[in-house]
């Protein structure tokens, strides 16, 4: 959703990463799907980027969310108020994680990265933190995500300067 409440290059530099994301995003998709619509991702495949999420925030996840892959639900939950979206790629729901089928291959780091930022947001209710605004959330998500491709000898998804503008408040 646009903030209509930016300012000068501020509104034009997010209307451009926007425009670039959901090309991107957009452009993968044309892509055959990875997996069948509505694919449940088990929580064997899961258990090691709950760790990893619980060690980097400091958070016990007693339970693993339900998480799905689906673009087609992905669609519809992007349109709900209070969604976390990790770059319209996959969302937090309280409970459920939705990833695209056409982004998820449990083969693929940069797919589980995905996971991972959605896994902060998971960490993040359940640890009860409070955020100056709903924007500051993605800081942390966006950060651990990078972090952990790091460790993993990947690139990171997006810049620091990407994540200070995303998860600004003053938009």
């Amino acid at each position: 959703m646009m903030n209509t409440h930016l300012k000068g290059g501020h509104f034009m530099k997010y209307f451009l990463s926007a425009l670039l994301l959901a090309f991107a995003v957009s452009s993968s998709m044309a892509a055959k799907a990875s997996v069948e619509d509505g694919t449940h991702v088990s929580p064997s495949e899961v258990a090691p980027l709950m760790a990893w999420v619980e060690r980097a925030t400091q958070v016990h996840l007693p339970a693993t969310p339900i998480i799905t892959a689906s673009n087609r639900i992905l669609k519809t939950a992007l349109g709900l108020e209070g969604a976390q979206a990790a770059r319209s790629a996959a969302a937090y729901l309280p409970g459920q994680i939705i990833i695209s089928n056409y982004i998820w291959d449990p083969d693929s780091v940069t797919a589980k990265s995905y996971l991972v930022h959605e896994l902060v947001h998971h960490a993040q209710l359940l640890g009860g933190r409070h955020y100056a605004c709903h924007d500051a959330k993605e800081r942390e998500a966006y950060m651990l995500q990078n972090q952990w491709l790091a460790e993993q000898g990947e690139r990171p998804l997006v810049t620091q300067g990407w994540i200070d503008q995303i998860a600004s408040c003053s938009h």
